[in-house]
């Protein structure tokens, strides 16, 4: 075991349902149940399903079967925008076969948040998407309400992706409000670097984000690093600038202990949605840090 294992334990949400992949409900289930089994389930997740799908998401389950053992699933569900319903369709899904323990709404502005707070669905996680030039007032709102934040990391087009310097100062903010956080889209790739936004032929290709990248970010700046520091994480194209021993996590002349990756990922740095598992890992394999 080296400390690449407590880094991506249970890292990655699958997103099968969401561009740029698309795929319908039965495939995506089919997936998720493949990948639950197979040898890297360690670095699954939840499965993200938008609570209006939810009914679909049940008939599709009743077709496929579950593995008892397995179950209950653990969903993070993407919010309606009405509370109500998504406390109604939460409620109705048969707990022996899923829960719900996350739900993630997004808010424009701080009155939008609090909104977002006072309605909250009981027994379940708020993760709440905003403005990333709103970071500085809304996260410490997050903060009293006791929810969590959500960064968008990319999208099928290149305007989608914040900029390494928007998502440093995310990071630094969420680290010093002690707000954990999730990170979602463009995320499929361990390091940043060139790569085409969609899987269609001709698609166009942009500078994105790596989650490698904003992970190993993310956990110095849960151990106070500066906003230069965690800047310089983001750039980093190099894959030798990262070495992973079984006791720590190097970047350049920084090390992280397997003790201090566990802390961070358990309190602060969650994980990302991706709508591909098998793209993330299957990289991580080519660089030569997954067996």
């Amino acid at each position: 075991m080296t400390a690449i294992e407590p880094f991506l334990n249970r890292l990655i949400d699958y997103a099968g349902l969401f561009p740029p992949a698309g795929l319908d409900m039965l495939t995506s289930i089919r997936n998720y149940a493949n990948y639950r089994s197979g040898k890297n389930a360690w670095a699954l997740g939840r499965l993200i399903v938008p609570v209006a799908r939810l009914p679909e998401f049940t008939a599709a389950m009743m077709e496929v079967g579950s593995d008892e053992e397995l179950t209950p699933w653990l969903l993070g569900a993407l919010s309606t925008g009405n509370a109500q319903q998504d406390a109604r369709l939460i409620y109705a899904l048969d707990q022996r076969v899923a829960v719900v323990d996350v739900l993630e709404s997004k808010a424009a502005d701080l009155v939008e948040v609090h909104k977002l707070l006072s309605d909250a669905t009981p027994n379940t996680t708020l993760y709440v998407e905003f403005p990333l030039k709103n970071c500085r007032q809304i996260i410490p709102a997050l903060k009293e309400g006791n929810a969590r934040a959500k960064i968008r990391t990319g999208g099928v087009t290149a305007d989608a992706i914040p900029s390494a310097e928007q998502v440093a100062e995310f990071l630094v903010a969420c680290a010093e409000a002690k707000v954990p956080f999730k990170a979602t889209a463009g995320l499929h790739h361990p390091l940043r670097s060139v790569q085409q936004l969609t899987y269609e032929p001709g698609s166009a290709f942009a500078l994105m984000n790596g989650f490698i990248n904003v992970f190993v970010a993310a956990v110095i700046a849960y151990y106070g690093a500066t906003e230069e520091e965690v800047l310089a994480v983001l750039k980093e194209h190099d894959p030798t600038a990262f070495r992973w021993s079984s006791h720590a996590l190097a970047w350049r002349d920084q090390e992280l202990s397997t003790k201090q990756i566990r802390e961070a990922r358990e309190n602060f740095a969650i994980g990302f949605g991706s709508c591909s598992f098998t793209e993330p890992i299957a990289d991580l394999s080519d660089f030569g840090w997954l067996s």
